[in-house]
């Protein structure tokens, strides 16, 4: 079997007039060496995709954002050693320095704006000026952390580049953008679409899946530099080449590859993480990546910089994983090239989804050493709730499940623990937290938050918790451990126990804002 047969075999279910897909490139040398469009771009009239097909890349734009500031470093309009509120006053002030390279390392400790507001209850579909956004990140009275000393992924870091970009250097990211990168690569139909009343010529529609029905999934959120451009694999092609020999900005050949230079904590431990882009290691070999995320697009541009070889997905629809799809394009491109032979995850059994498993473990909540909880459930087929998302799971054997999209496998090797492996070879065992016993009515109550600005409601059905907010669905507050509970957003509450009476204040988390505190109500007599 050719390696164009074993490609189109991995994306065989997308090669269809009926659903959406992607437009898949490898590139070596610079060199097209294999391109291919599966699916549709829009369903409605059914046209297909192309190379020219114009795609909402979500996070895989922020390398184009960090090459902005990197370009104004160089010409002395910023330093990265600059505090943030040098070029942002009315962000506040914290106990350490908040600098403009803990934001493009992902270091500052700034909460994730994108999780802010869906605590908050605001709608991704609504349209928010720029000014409303700074002002929710800079009414935080706290970081997750001291800036410099972890690395947490936040995509307030690179809105807040962007906004510094328009500050400095006068005009809007876009133009920016377009002036330095995109217009001297000859990357014409590429864009940081900051306007959703914008018509975009040959733009792919983003689809998500209900049931068995795409349905349309589009953000009207107009905000960029976390994420918010919109290209095409044409395009990408011409970015790829100017890694190896940069033609932007005016800034020299050895521009991109500082770009990929690792950044590092403060005591000095290099991160995976340089400017915009993940750069560590894939079955032995140098990668520079960065993957996407959106609505109803995904996207993977994943390079193998001494191979000269990259991949590029370009997807619409939630259902397409492009990051762990382009890796298996590249084992296919890349085979006689790895150190040494790792066999791939084995193909999950779809036949055998739905039976119940023979297992010594029970679904619920599990913990690692570290800490970390996933959950496991049966929802007329099993999920995996990990790292705040939840993954289709399939029966592989009767003490395995693996991930649908092939990222990871979970097997349950001991009684009452299962571990969790990835692709690359990462491992991690989780132990099974037994039921909690909890008595509801103590923490049933009204809390406010006022970094969010926003009512936390938090009723009793039954023995059940139910939690309501604005502009969210009720949803059940699942007990984890004693006095620690669960939201379906894998947000995780943790009650202050009261000595008697009621609970007072519950302090929330998730995996990219930390310890945002609520404090009950008084009851108006």
């Amino acid at each position: 079997m050719g390696n164009i047969s074993k490609v189109d075999a991995l994306f065989k279910s997308w090669d269809t007039k009926h659903t959406p897909g992607c437009a898949l490139g490898v590139i070596r040398g610079g060199d097209l060496i294999y391109i291919r469009c599966y699916g549709m771009a829009n369903l409605e009239h059914g046209i297909a995709i192309t190379p020219d097909s114009v795609f909402d890349v979500g996070s895989t734009s922020k390398q184009f954002v960090a090459a902005c500031v990197a370009m104004l470093a160089r010409r002395r309009k910023l330093s990265l050693e600059d505090e943030v509120q040098k070029h942002i006053p009315e962000m506040p002030r914290y106990s350490r320095p908040v600098r403009l390279r803990h934001l493009l390392n992902h270091t500052s400790g700034i909460r994730d704006y994108l999780t802010l507001m869906d605590l908050a209850g605001l709608r991704m579909e609504n349209e928010f000026p720029d000014e409303e956004i700074v002002e929710l990140i800079a009414r935080q009275k706290a970081l997750n952390f001291n800036p410099g000393s972890q690395f947490m992924y936040s995509n307030s870091g690179y809105l807040l580049l962007g906004e510094v970009i328009k500050r400095v250097s006068g005009k809007t990211l876009r133009r920016f953008a377009h002036d330095n990168i995109f217009a001297p690569l000859g990357m014409k139909n590429t864009h940081f679409h900051d306007d959703l009343t914008e018509i975009v010529k040959n733009r792919a529609s983003g689809y998500a899946q209900d049931k068995d029905k795409p349905r349309i999934s589009i953000s009207i959120l107009d905000l960029v530099g976390d994420g918010g451009l919109n290209t095409t694999l044409n395009d990408l092609l011409a970015w790829d080449r100017n890694f190896y020999k940069n033609r932007a900005g005016g800034c020299g050949s050895g521009f991109m590859r500082e770009l990929a230079r690792p950044g590092h904590l403060d005591n000095g431990e290099e991160l995976n993480y340089a400017a915009g882009l993940f750069v560590e290691k894939y079955r032995g070999l140098d990668v520079i990546h960065h993957g996407g995320a959106w609505f109803g697009y995904r996207a993977e541009m994943i390079r193998f910089p001494r191979q000269e070889l990259t991949v590029i997905c370009l997807a619409n629809s939630e259902g397409l994983s492009a990051i762990p799809l382009a890796r298996q394009v590249a084992d296919i491109f890349l085979e006689k090239e790895f150190p040494s032979p790792v066999p791939p995850l084995p193909a999950a059994d779809f036949s055998t989804g739905r039976r119940v498993l023979h297992i010594d473990g029970k679904t619920g909540f599990y913990e690692s050493a570290s800490g970390d909880i996933t959950r496991l459930y049966n929802d007329g087929g099993y999920q995996l709730e990990y790292a705040g998302r939840a993954i289709q799971m399939k029966r592989l054997t009767p003490r395995s499940l693996q991930a649908c999209n092939g990222e990871l496998l979970l097997e349950f090797n001991r009684p009452k623990r299962y571990t969790i492996s990835f692709r690359n070879g990462t491992k991690t065992e989780y132990a099974w937290l037994p039921p909690v016993k909890t008595q509801a009515a103590p923490l049933a109550g009204e809390y406010y938050c006022e970094e969010l600005d926003v009512k936390y409601r938090i009723g009793t059905e039954g023995k059940k918790l139910i939690l309501k907010c604005r502009g969210k669905k009720a949803q059940e507050l699942l007990p984890v451990k004693p006095g620690l509970f669960q939201t379906d957003i894998s947000a995780k509450l943790l009650f202050a126990r009261p000595a008697r009476g009621k609970a007072r204040s519950f302090i929330l988390n998730t995996n990219r804002v930390k310890a945002l505190k609520f404090s009950r109500v008084p009851i108006k007599v």
